[in-house]
């Protein structure tokens, strides 16, 4: 039997576990997954005893992970943190899950002005993403300017092409702000939101977050995290399996269990 985790800390009330389960319940394979509960400090040990097939990497350990892997793939290396471990080497599924989420919802990227609010790991795999859509501009936006600051040189390095546009097209919440139980929080006032013509939240606990609310009544099209989160599950099995069983899965059930647990 296969073995699957999610690491994190805290883990509790990670969803990977009922994501997962029913990709493998459609797939009819005998496998597991589970949460895992690492903290900073026990890192190393469980990186010296698991025997696990593959994991998932959250918060905190996403970039921590990186010194005790044997090699990246492109995209974890661009974006200097790691969500998907298979054997020693370390992959970034979020950039993938971001886009497919994006083009699921029928919304077209290229040529587009992009704003990104936030400077964690979240930010820079959509900073990623956005470079691979060939955006036409990609800024950032945080509470700490120095941190934009950063990522703005970063991306810019990464990405020489990036033109810092007008008013942006697309926003994208990169933050924990609005999330399970601190519901009321948003990345932005609604004046910012105003006109903007889609707005993208990778917080996937409420399904539908105040601000995307807000963006909502104000005509904005709306893309929820949820989907952002369940194609980069399926990206990180594909990497696990060897192969594209992606294309195998119905997204509807796996939807319907989750919308179940969520507040």
């Amino acid at each position: 039997m296969k073995q699957f985790a999610v690491i994190g800390d805290p883990i509790a009330h990670s969803l990977s576990p009922l994501l997962h389960q029913e990709i493998y319940r459609q797939l009819g394979t005998n496998t597991l997954f589970e949460r895992v509960h690492v903290t900073p400090g026990s890192l190393a040990l469980f990186m010296d005893e698991n025997v696990l097939d593959g994991f998932n990497v959250t918060i905190p350990h996403k970039e921590s992970i990186i010194p005790y892997l044997s090699a990246l793939d492109e995209s974890a290396q661009a974006i200097g943190a790691v969500n998907c471990v298979a054997g020693e080497l370390g992959y970034n599924t979020d950039w993938i899950g971001f886009l497919k989420a994006m083009a699921g919802n029928g919304v077209e990227i290229t040529g587009k002005n992009c704003l990104i609010i936030g400077a964690g790991g979240a930010a820079r795999a959509v900073g990623y993403a956005l470079v691979q859509a060939k955006a036409k501009s990609i800024i950032f936006q945080n509470r700490t300017k120095s941190r934009a600051d950063q990522l703005i040189a970063w991306i810019n390095k990464l990405y020489p092409e990036n033109e810092p546009g007008e008013k942006p097209d697309i926003m994208i919440n990169c933050t924990p702000l609005g999330m399970w139980p601190e519901t009321e929080a948003t990345p932005t006032d609604i004046e910012d939101i105003i006109e903007i013509g889609i707005l993208a939240d990778t917080i996937y606990n409420p399904l539908e977050t105040e601000w995307l609310q807000r963006g909502r009544a104000e005509g904005a099209k709306i893309i929820r995290g949820m989907d952002m989160f369940i194609a980069q599950g399926l990206a990180s099995a594909d990497i696990w399996f060897g192969e594209k069983i992606s294309k195998k899965i119905d997204l509807e059930p796996i939807k319907k269990v989750l919308k179940s647990e969520l507040c």
